[in-house]
């Protein structure tokens, strides 16, 4: 079988692609592809992925100029210049992560959680703990109705935990979504009107977890999980005070 035709390997697709093929063999390599759009199509997107690492990891990495300059050489193949530089954001995402060993979960957070579970709960800490007239749909007045209800929509045992001996009284509670499905939020104050609040979600994650903190600004938030629930105690105050009622809320939410 005569150069011309034979097909090529997978190596000499991929040193095209990173503009490495020797010029000998460049002809030959856009010939094929001229022949084979499919393998057109696979080096334009390898180029896309490359170009999405480079952007990803360039503040870190030291390219030599004439590296610089080999890379920003536009495909000389006239089907690669006219195939459309996008790509589907989850084909782009699964190619980075193959490409550079990176898990996607490292990327998005965990594969159920798109956004972890503990930014959720200052986001909402800092929606509705601030908030004056309607902070909870659900009053203390009505503790009972409230966990009952809360535990219906997920599924799930939920407590309000008695939080008095660390000066912090329940007010209340209110349905919040938490990755996309039913979670919980219940609101405690002080004395002062300082709040905290608990964030309850469902996990795919059966496995216990230790505590760990987490801070956004002045909001600090410790999350665990436990038993298929993910928890998360937020509030602007000391980690100290934080883990201390964390911990009274752990031994609460444990079956009798």
């Amino acid at each position: 079988m005569s150069d011309a035709l034979r097909p090529m390997t997978e190596n000499e697709l991929h040193a095209y692609a990173d503009g490495q093929m020797a010029a000998d063999d460049v002809s030959r390599v856009e010939a094929w592809l001229t022949a084979h759009p499919e393998d057109a199509a696979r080096i334009a997107a390898w180029r896309i992925q490359n170009e999405a690492i480079r952007d990803m990891f360039g503040p870190y990495a030291k390219t030599l100029p004439e590296d610089a300059a080999r890379l920003k050489t536009p495909p000389r193949n006239p089907l690669l210049a006219r195939l459309p530089l996008r790509a589907p954001a989850a084909v782009m995402l699964f190619a980075l992560g193959t490409a550079t060993g990176l898990a996607l979960p490292s990327l998005l957070g965990s594969p159920a959680t798109a956004t972890p579970i503990f930014e959720q709960a200052s986001d909402a800490y800092r929606i509705y703990a601030r908030e004056v007239r309607h902070p909870v749909e659900v009053w203390a007045g009505e503790k009972d109705h409230l966990v009952a209800w809360l535990g219906k929509r997920l599924g799930e045992r939920v407590v309000a935990p008695d939080l008095t001996a660390s000066g912090y009284t329940l007010v209340g509670g209110r349905l919040v979504p938490v990755d996309g499905v039913a979670g919980a939020l219940l609101m405690y104050e002080d004395k002062s009107g300082k709040r905290l609040t608990l964030l309850l979600g469902r996990t795919p994650k059966k496995n216990e977890t230790a505590f760990q903190f987490a801070s956004s600004g002045a909001v600090e938030t410790l999350y665990w999980m436990d038993n298929g629930l993910a928890y998360a105690v937020s509030g602007e105050v000391s980690r100290q005070a934080l883990r201390s009622i964390a911990d009274e809320c752990y031994r609460q939410f444990q079956p009798a």
